[in-house]
């Protein structure tokens, strides 16, 4: 059997790099065509098809997609439809915003407008540590600022919500106005931003902003409380004489759950504001005299406010004012 020569055993190898490097030059080849493919198919359809609708309007169908759903199927995504249309919403504002603010003017109103809203939150806060002590708020001084932070919430939902019916409010008389100025041939912009399907953007902006609103004020009746609105003020809902007795039981019974789990968020909130007062505004130590599980708040020169842990209590707390008693004098 004769033996392979040399030359023989040094083509192999040679042939196989050759076979590699077609190989990668081919799959090369294949990757930069699927590229070019891509690049042509989403320059020419889809991305300019997806350029003529800003970030708002995309969050607008698929919420209003999301509505369909809702309406046809078991399913409810009304929270999530709230949610998208809201970060749609709150684009168009800051947008506005950013108008208003480029002119002195419209500075000069912000800030009076920031100033504003700010002392209303240091008057709500002050009420709500009220409520929970009993006592006047001016000696929380740091529980003001904190229970402040902690309704920041319900201070951006109010905002909101002040801003979402102002729009629906004009978004709806600009609509009856616009639409037979452009019937009768008058070009008139619906909306500023919107350069494509402006009247339809109109239209599901008008449509989801009340399920916003809802959902809005859901977020605030927490913070709210049922101690600040309450029957006593003269707020009531009655029912007509009409209705039959299970349909009235019906209706109280669903708002009585529905009061259950507000109680139990409002509970919540003021809880988190009633532990801060009892571990950073009360001290443990006080010239008056008091038991060693109270801590004391010294309200003016003759009360102090006793706090005491009670499990048993609206807010895991007993708040007792009392005269304040020197140590001093007796003796201690």
């Amino acid at each position: 059997m004769a033996l392979p020569t040399p030359q023989t055993e040094q083509e192999t190898p040679e042939r196989r790099t050759s076979f590699r490097t077609k190989m990668h030059d081919f799959m090369r080849q294949q990757q930069i065509r699927f590229a070019q493919f891509s690049t042509r198919v989403n320059t020419l359809h889809v991305m300019q098809w997806a350029k003529r609708y800003n970030p708002s309007q995309w969050c607008y169908f698929t919420a209003s997609t999301l509505l369909l759903l809702t309406a046809f199927t078991d399913g409810s995504y009304l929270p999530l439809v709230a949610l998208i249309a809201f970060v749609g919403l709150i684009r168009e504002l800051i947008n506005v915003f950013h108008r208003i603010w480029s002119t002195t003017l419209g500075k000069s109103f912000t800030l009076i407008t920031y100033a504003s809203t700010a002392n209303l939150a240091l008057a709500f806060a002050a009420l709500k540590i009220n409520l929970i002590t009993g006592v006047e708020p001016m000696p929380f001084i740091f529980t003001l600022g904190f229970t402040t932070l902690v309704l920041m919430p319900f201070w951006i939902a109010l905002s909101s919500l002040v801003m979402f019916m102002l729009i629906l409010i004009l978004a709806n008389i600009w609509l009856l106005i616009s639409i037979p100025i452009r019937l009768i041939g008058i070009p008139l912009e619906i909306h500023w931003e919107d350069k494509h399907r402006a009247m339809l953007t109109m239209l599901m902006r008008i449509i989801l902003i009340p399920i916003v609103l809802v959902h809005l004020i859901n977020v605030m009746l927490p913070y709210i409380g049922q101690d600040v609105i309450s029957d006593q003020n003269g707020f009531s809902l009655n029912i007509g004489d009409d209705l039959s007795d299970a349909a009235v039981n019906n209706i109280e019974s669903n708002d009585d759950m529905i009061n259950i789990g507000i109680t139990e968020q409002q509970r919540l909130v003021e809880n988190v504001i009633a532990k801060f007062i009892f571990y950073f505004e009360a001290y443990p130590r006080s010239a008056c005299i008091k038991s060693d599980n109270e801590k004391s708040v010294i309200l003016d020169d003759y009360t102090v406010l006793l706090i005491s842990e009670n499990n048993s209590a609206i807010h895991g707390y007993d708040y007792i004012v009392k005269k304040c008693v020197s140590r001093a004098s007796s003796g201690e």
